[in-house]
Order: structure tokens, then C-alpha cells, then sequence
């Protein structure tokens, strides 16, 4: 019994991954693929956050994970941890994770990058679904982007699309389609809203298609006239125009560096707060609106005139 036993043992820690573990015949059964009949895999949802760094060894920048979470279909978070940076390695730009991923700036502790990539090889080996949100980001920095079939990924920024078609960013996703509140901090929390959206997806939509209503709030700054003012037309963007620091993440700027300065906001409320602010600034050097606001044509926006230039406020449908 006790060879019988140390056997079996033997045979399970062996085994390779998926199988039963135990030869009975003579040789391991592995379980039914994820795509077989009457078999439904698996969903683990995953998220990297990551910094840029510059390794010294081949002199080359790439983009390196330092934190990584893995949530099942459950809700359950079954990894959440820090992950070390690269040997050799200097940080080049880890802004992100510090501000919106609450990371402490110490990227020499946590597990090596191989223990990582195993744990998500080993789910999927054995047959599991991967999902994520750029999923293919994720997959790059982890080394894994070639050793995943296609079959097992779904990457769910294709999955929710906004009216015309186009990508958008997780929390938007989540803030429309659940009408709250988007709470992530870290790559756990990411995990865990983008399992929420694979049941979305999944169960109420049937894995269709999710259109997103979503638009950008655009202001544009144009009509400079600053001849008699002695400012340059670069010193009236960062006295009077520039965003707020925070504002970096929820806006797209565009400036043509003559005429229009134009920035995208994605929510209505983040506009609003800043046109105070710009409101706030120029108070302070006696500008003000000049008249009152004029509707443009065919619902497009309105428009004030401050006199050294003027601002355009408009929705565009995305």
C-alpha cells in the first residue's frame, strides 16, 4: 500500500498541467479542451500596471510590470502582487503608477517576473480564458504575447465600442454601462471591473456587440489677439489656458501652434471645472467675457469672445 501510495504521488506531482495526474491505464487523460462540447472554460481576468525603463544592458527602452492582478469568474482576486523590475535597469517614467495606481515607488521588491508569467500559463494550460482590456499590452510586457492561442484571449476593448465604432477606455466603459462610480486603484481592482464587463458581455449582452454612448466636451481657444497685451501667444496658454495637472488623463489637447488650442474632455463636469478655473484666471487680470455667450449654427456650441481671444464650447458625438 505504502508503494501503491508514494506512486501515485510520484505520478501527480509529474503530471503535466490539466491532466488528472493518475496513469490508470497507463497514461494521463488530459480533461476536455475549452472549446470542447458541453465543456465551458474558464474566464480569469488579468491586468498589468507598468512603468517605462531604460535597460542599460542593451540599451533599449521598454515598458516593464510592476504589478499585476488576476480575477476569476467568482469575483475572487487569486493574485495581486508587486512585481520587480528588470536587473540593470533605470526608471524612465513611472507617473501613472504612482498617481492613479497608488504604487510606492520602490520597483526592486515584489515577485520576479517569471512567477507571474507561470501562474498565467498555467491557467492556460488548462484551458482557461483570458481577458482584459488591451489585453495585448498586458500580454507584451509579460513576455506571453506568442504563447497564447487566439481562442483563448478576448480583449474586451473591442467588445465595447462607442456609437461610431470607436475604442474607449475602460472606466468609460464601466461609468456607461453601470452608472457609477469607476473605484480602481491598482491592478486588482482593474482585474476585478474588467470581469465585471466580461459578464456583461457575456450574460446580458450574449457576447454582443456593446455600444457605448459617449462624447468628447471640446473647448477651442482661437482668435488670439494679443499685439497689444505684450504677452506671446505661448505665454496666454500657460497664464490663462493651460489644464490643471490632474486633467492630464481625462483630456486630449490639440494645438496647431497658430491659431486654435483645443482640448477634448471626456466628461462634461471636468470641462465645466476647468473653464472656471480659466474664468478664475483672467479675473484676476481684468478679463472678461465680452457680451454674452453666442449660439453657434445648427446646435453647435456656443461661443464667447474675451477679448484677447475666444472660446468655443462643443459636444461631439464619439
Amino acid at each position: 500500500a505504502g508503494h501503491l501510495f508514494n506512486r501515485m504521488a510520484y505520478e501527480y506531482k509529474h503530471s503535466p498541467p490539466g491532466t488528472t495526474g493518475f496513469r490508470g491505464s497507463g497514461r494521463a487523460r488530459r480533461p476536455e479542451g475549452p472549446l470542447s462540447p458541453g465543456r465551458r472554460a474558464r474566464a480569469y481576468a488579468i491586468d498589468c500596471e507598468m512603468i517605462e525603463v531604460y535597460l542599460q544592458d542593451n540599451n533599449k527602452l521598454q515598458q516593464a510590470v510592476v504589478s499585476t492582478g488576476i480575477v476569476d469568474e467568482s469575483m475572487e482576486v487569486i493574485l495581486y502582487a508587486r512585481v520587480r523590475k528588470p536587473s540593470s535597469s533605470i526608471v524612465v517614467n513611472d507617473a501613472f503608477v504612482r498617481t492613479s495606481g497608488g504604487l510606492i515607488a520602490d520597483y526592486n521588491k515584489g515577485l520576479s517576473i517569471f512567477s507571474t508569467r507561470d501562474v498565467i500559463s498555467r491557467l492556460v494550460q488548462e484551458g482557461a480564458i483570458i481577458v482584459g482590456w488591451q489585453i495585448d499590452s498586458d500580454l507584451r510586457a509579460l513576455g506571453l504575447e506568442k504563447s497564447i492561442p487566439p481562442e483563448q484571449i478576448i480583449d474586451l476593448a473591442y467588445k465595447f465600442v462607442t456609437t461610431n465604432g470607436h475604442r474607449c477606455k475602460l472606466a468609460e466603459a464601466y461609468r456607461t454601462v453601470f452608472r457609477r462610480n469607476f473605484l480602481a486603484h491598482n491592478a486588482g481592482d482593474d482585474a476585478k471591473v474588467t470581469m465585471e464587463l466580461y459578464h456583461y458581455w457575456n450574460e446580458a449582452q450574449k457576447r454582443q456587440t456593446v455600444r457605448v454612448d459617449l462624447s468628447f466636451f471640446c473647448i477651442n481657444w482661437h482668435c488670439f489677439k494679443l499685439s497689444n497685451t505684450g504677452m506671446s501667444r505661448g505665454d496666454a496658454l500657460w497664464k490663462f489656458l493651460r489644464p490643471r495637472s490632474t486633467d492630464r488623463e481625462v483630456l486630449i489637447e490639440e494645438d496647431d501652434g497658430k491659431n486654435a488650442y483645443k482640448l477634448k474632455y471626456r466628461q462634461k463636469a471636468d470641462r465645466d471645472a476647468y473653464m472656471l478655473l480659466v474664468k478664475k484666471r483672467l479675473s484676476e487680470h481684468k478679463i472678461y467675457p465680452i457680451g454674452k455667450p453666442l449660439k453657434v449654427g445648427n446646435g453647435k456650441g456656443t461661443e464667447v469672445d474675451f477679448g484677447v481671444f475666444r472660446s468655443h464650447l462643443y459636444r461631439v458625438v464619439r
